[in-house]
């Protein structure tokens, strides 16, 4: 019953944590500060032998300590209450190093959970198949090998340090532990041979004597068995009380009608957690409703923080967003997730069918003729008829053995048709054709107006030729929007989007004059 105990309460505690992970709000996850309170919260969840689930044992086992020590002390009480106080004082002598080495370890527990995590990042890094080519191709086993190498001196270099500082502790234990008992033995043997105890009562002092200083040893390790969880304790809720920045309770009611959305920035500023400098700068933005919105700039401008900005994943560090006349915060934020389909340049494929990829529900709940739309406008087709369980097909060929895996073209595609699916009124693609042959993309952009229909949406690319379905253009440069209008106004103007549209124009002049 006990081993069900503890792994009842272990789940328990696991459970809570990986649903503080899978809840917490989006821009936590990039703020080193908490990053490092998740890797504390989940060794204190590692360690459960030192959580709540032993602390029964442990609080048993001070109780019979502290009794055994009142019991033997009573009789040592008899021989000299002097001895009591001497085995007594040494002991919390013993106790106070070892008080050291416990604060010591959870002050450093920071440097060595850094260092860990590096650790872990290398070892999943080198598992990962998706780089497995680049390794080998660019030779990145070599920069692996050595970053590893030079992490692992600084983690082990951590724990060597621990370990002297345990070994100086258990050291100083031995030597007053041997001082102690040595005298209270040779003032024992003393009072024996002087003839003032019996050899009965030898015997029975001789056995108290070290009987006492295990026990009250005991208490002290007891009660620091207990202070370890406590801490351990500590960091676990400090992590699951983080607070939400975002409104998780009662909002002001979403659009129910389906219908575009308005969006309204007002001098939104952002800076990323321990960065000195902004990343996006008193930017005064109105996105219409229905308006297809194209955002452009360099790498590194911008583009992607404001659409996180709009979909609510991050807080603006000053100003306010506005979505339909209310501001964000004033919606549950679930609740406004609903109100957004987005496709970024990072989204993941789940293990599961295609079907149930695109539609993110249960195979009962699809919608068929839905999902058939959503798979020609994405122009899925082609590649779900080659297979031979279809849409059935599961993902991973590593978990399914019937399984298949999609090349970067065909995960674009798949996730073009789950943003799709959801038939949100707000339609984000954060670089959705990156990885696709010219021919898909144009096919997709042919779709676009049809898969944008009754939506406000946003559209993020950097090749600029892509963008002229748009009825907006803002360009992103020096941390605020530098230019906007149409294509035909902003290559007018002769700004830096004209420049940046003169470079790239050489790669699709071609496709211009076809469509003349």
């Amino acid at each position: 019953m006990k081993q069900s105990y503890d792994c009842d309460t272990f789940s328990y505690f696991e459970i809570l944590y990986e649903k503080k992970k899978l809840s917490i709000d989006y821009e936590y996850l990039e703020d080193p500060n908490v990053q490092i309170m998740s890797s504390k919260a989940n060794q204190a969840v590692k360690n459960n032998h030192t959580m709540t689930a032993t602390l029964p044992s442990t609080l048993s086992g001070l109780v019979t300590n502290s009794l055994c020590f009142l019991l033997f002390g009573s009789v040592l009480t008899t021989l000299n209450p002097l001895i009591i106080l001497i085995l007594i004082a040494t002991a919390f002598i013993n106790y106070l190093p070892q008080k050291y080495l416990r604060n010591y370890m959870h002050k450093t527990k920071d440097k060595r959970e850094a260092e860990s995590r590096k650790l872990m990042y290398y070892s999943r890094l080198s598992e990962n198949f998706r780089i497995a080519k680049d390794v080998r191709l660019f030779s990145m086993d070599k920069w692996l090998t050595e970053a590893s190498k030079l992490t692992s001196c600084k983690y082990k270099k951590l724990l060597l340090d621990l370990e002297n500082k345990s070994f100086l502790v258990t050291l100083v234990d031995f030597a007053v532990a041997l001082l102690r008992n040595g005298a209270a033995y040779a003032y024992l043997i003393w009072r024996a041979v002087e003839g003032d105890i019996s050899a009965g009562d030898f015997v029975l002092y001789f056995s108290a004597i070290s009987s006492f200083s295990a026990w009250f040893s005991g208490i002290l390790s007891g009660w620091s068995a207990i202070h370890n969880t406590s801490l351990e304790i500590c960091d676990y809720r400090e992590y699951l009380e983080i607070p939400d920045r975002f409104n998780h309770g009662k909002g002001v009611p979403i659009p129910s009608n389906g219908k575009p959305l308005e969006i309204r920035l007002e001098k939104v500023s952002f800076t990323y957690p321990k960065a000195e400098t902004p990343a996006l700068e008193n930017i005064n933005l109105t996105i219409h409703k229905g308006e297809k919105l194209a955002v452009v700039g360099l790498n590194g401008a911008g583009k992607t923080t404001l659409v996180k900005l709009i979909c609510g994943l991050y807080t603006p560090t000053s100003g306010k967003i506005f979505v339909d006349g209310h501001e964000i915060d004033e919606y549950n934020r679930e609740e406004y997730y609903s109100m957004i389909s987005a496709v970024f340049q990072t989204s993941n494929i789940l293990p599961i069918s295609i079907a149930e990829n695109i539609a993110v529900c249960e195979k009962e709940k699809i919608d068929d003729s839905k999902l058939d739309t959503v798979i020609r406008l994405s122009g899925l087709t082609e590649k779900i008829q080659s297979l031979p369980e279809g849409m059935d097909t599961p993902i991973n060929k590593s978990i399914h053995t019937n399984g298949t895996e999609l090349s970067g073209g065909e995960k674009q595609k798949l996730l073009f048709a789950r943003a799709i699916y959801k038939n949100a009124p707000l339609l984000v693609l954060d670089e959705p054709t990156s990885a696709l042959d010219p021919i898909a993309e144009s096919r997709m952009y042919e779709n676009y107006n049809e898969a944008t229909m009754n939506k406000t949406s946003i559209f993020i690319s950097h090749r600029l030729a892509s963008t002229r379905f748009c009825d907006r253009i803002i360009l992103l440069d020096g941390k605020t929007i530098a230019e906007e209008g149409s294509h035909d106004e902003l290559i007018a103007a002769g700004g830096k989007y004209a420049e940046l549209y003169k470079i790239q124009s050489h790669y699709y002049k071609k496709a211009e004059k076809e469509g003349a």
